[in-house]
C-alpha cells in the first residue's frame, strides 16, 4: 500500500489500484495524518485541525467514525492491534513504511539527481530529476487547501517544486537539449515572472535555438518588470547574459558534450550563462536599486 499527497490524496492498494478513501472529511483526516506520518496526534487536536478551528458539537464522535472508516479502508477485516492507523493514549498516528509516501520518494530522487549533477553525470541527473517531477500530480496536500495547518508545508513543497523545475532545465541545457525546455520555461516564467533563473534559462535556450531577438526580448521584459514593480535593476545574471548575447559570446554555445561540474548550476557551483553569483532582483541577496 502506498500514499500520494503531491496532488489529490490517493491510496494505492498492493495491486496499484486506487482505494476509495470515503467522504470528503474522511479524506481530509487521512491527509492531516499524512502531513505528519508516524506522529501521534491527539484527538482534540485532530478535531481542531479537521474543522479548521471550529469543531462542531459532537466532533469527537464524528472524528472516531471517520477513523473507523479509514481503518476499514487501510486494514480491511483486521482487528486490534492495528498496524497502519495506530492508537496511542487517545492519539492517532498513520504508520507509513519507508518509500511508501510520495513526498519521501520525491525528496530522495531530488537529492540523488542533484548529487548526480554535482558529479557531472547530467544524463543520470536528468533521469532522476524527471522521475521526481513525475510524482507531482497537482497542488500538494490538495485536500487541505483551506486548512491553516497545512499552508506552510504546501508553500514549502511548491517552492521546492519550482526550484526542481529550474534544476531539471539546467541539466537539459548542460546536455545541449535547449530546444526541449523552451515550452516548459515559458510556462515557468509566466507563472513566476520575477524569478531570474528561469528567465535567464529561457533566454539562453532561445539564443541557442537561433532566436536571438526573442532571447533579448525575454531579458528586456524582465528588466522592465523589475523596474516597474520593484524599482530595481535586474541582477548580474540577467545583465551579464544580455551583454553576452549582444556580443554573441562563444561561451553561450551549446556544449557538444556535457560540461564539467564546475560549469553548471546543476552542480550548484557556476552558471552556464554567467560566472557571477546569482542575485535575483526581488529577493535573495543585495538588490540593485535603480539610480
Amino acid at each position: 500500500m502506498s500514499f500520494q499527497v503531491l496532488g489529490p490524496t490517493r491510496v494505492l492498494g498492493p495491486d496499484g489500484s486506487a482505494l476509495n478513501i470515503g467522504p470528503r472529511r474522511q479524506r481530509e483526516l487521512l491527509t492531516l495524518l499524512l502531513l505528519r506520518p508516524g506522529v501521534a496526534v491527539p484527538v482534540d487536536r485532530l478535531a481542531e485541525e479537521l474543522w479548521n478551528g471550529r469543531p462542531p458539537p459532537g466532533a469527537r464522535s464524528t472524528l472516531h467514525a471517520y477513523l473507523s472508516g479509514l481503518r476499514r479502508v487501510l486494514e480491511p477485516g483486521r482487528r486490534a492491534p492495528y498496524r497502519v492507523l495506530t492508537t496511542r493514549d487517545d492519539s492517532y498516528a498513520l504508520e507509513v513504511p519507508a518509500g511508501r509516501l510520495d513526498t519521501t520518494r520525491w525528496h530522495a530522487l531530488a537529492e540523488s539527481g542533484r548529487a548526480a549533477g554535482a558529479a557531472g553525470a547530467f544524463d543520470r541527473a536528468d533521469e532522476l530529476l524527471r522521475a521526481a517531477l513525475a510524482l507531482w500530480t497537482g497542488d500538494p496536500f490538495a485536500e487541505l487547501v483551506d486548512h491553516e495547518v497545512a499552508q506552510a508545508e504546501r508553500a514549502r513543497l511548491a517552492e521546492e517544486h519550482t526550484a526542481l523545475l529550474e534544476e531539471a532545465a539546467e541539466c537539459r541545457l548542460a546536455l545541449g537539449a535547449h530546444a526541449s525546455v523552451i515550452g516548459d520555461l515559458m510556462a515557468l516564467v509566466r507563472e513566476h515572472p520575477l524569478r531570474e533563473r528561469p528567465r535567464a534559462q529561457l533566454a539562453l535556450a532561445l539564443y541557442r535555438s537561433g532566436r536571438q531577438a526573442e532571447a533579448l526580448a525575454v531579458l528586456e521584459a524582465g528588466r522592465r518588470l523589475c523596474a516597474e514593480e520593484l524599482g530595481l535593476d535586474p541582477g548580474p545574471r540577467l545583465r551579464d547574459l544580455q551583454a553576452a548575447i549582444l556580443r554573441q559570446d562563444p561561451m553561450l554555445t551549446a556544449p557538444d558534450r556535457p560540461r564539467a561540474p564546475s560549469a553548471s548550476v546543476c552542480s550548484g557551483r557556476r552558471n552556464v550563462m554567467a560566472a557571477r553569483p546569482h542575485r535575483p532582483c526581488p529577493h535573495r541577496g543585495s538588490p540593485h536599486r535603480r539610480r
